[in-house]
């Protein structure tokens, strides 16, 4: 039997090969190669998925700029080409943590990934806001829309909101990529979408 661990840095090592996947952090970023700022948007912005900016080189750094319900922020770089940094990996591991539980869970590099390619689609230039990462099995039965088999409870999911920007686009922002990969589960709920890094589905449901 393969090792999962190999068959899922495979499967990434193809996916940014075959996209030509780096990263870039903000519009003055691009220029002068600086992190995006923390705390700070531009105003609502409504995404015209049909003329998406070109992906930047593969050896570039990949950023992401995320803040949880607690008001936690973490904008860091955590990733050069395919190297992974193990420090600002576990900054997310705190910030994606089940805050009912104050109880951290796995971190999959992947759904970072993912993550950060569906912000580097508006520049950086303004946060995902974390409305669910890791939960335990104790918080997710107590959530009556949770699915009882929810990868959030493997860390492999996260519910999210982009301030300033329509959930609609947001929504179908990942499911192109989903599309396009081959792989992603990708949930409308109205006031939030859910990515997970399992297979390709979708669904709408509001709550």
């Amino acid at each position: 039997m393969a090792d999962p661990s190999s068959m899922s840095r495979l499967r990434r090592r193809a996916m940014f090969a075959a996209l030509g996947l780096g990263a870039v952090a903000g519009r003055a970023a691009q220029a002068q190669g600086h992190p995006p700022q923390q705390g700070e948007w531009d105003g609502p912005q409504i995404l015209d998925l049909r003329n998406l900016p070109p992906a930047p080189p593969p050896d570039r750094q990949r950023w992401i700029w995320i803040q949880n319900e607690a008001r936690e922020e973490v904008a860091l770089a955590y990733r050069s080409g395919q190297d992974y940094d193990i420090r600002a990996l576990a900054r997310l591991q705190h910030l994606f943590r089940d805050l009912r539980a104050n109880t951290a869970g796995p971190i999959p590099p992947l759904l970072v990934d993912m993550l950060s390619l569906i912000q580097e689609r508006f520049s950086y230039a303004r946060p995902i806001r974390l409305i669910s990462g890791y939960r335990t099995p104790a918080t997710n039965a107590s959530l009556p829309f949770a699915a009882p088999n929810s990868l959030h409870m493997r860390g492999m999911a996260a519910d999210i909101v982009v301030p300033g920007l329509a959930q609609a686009d947001v929504c179908s922002l990942a499911m192109m990529y989903s599309q396009h990969l081959g792989f992603m589960g990708v949930g409308w709920y109205g006031s939030f979408t859910h990515v997970d890094i399992g297979p390709k589905a979708s669904w709408t449901r509001m709550l």
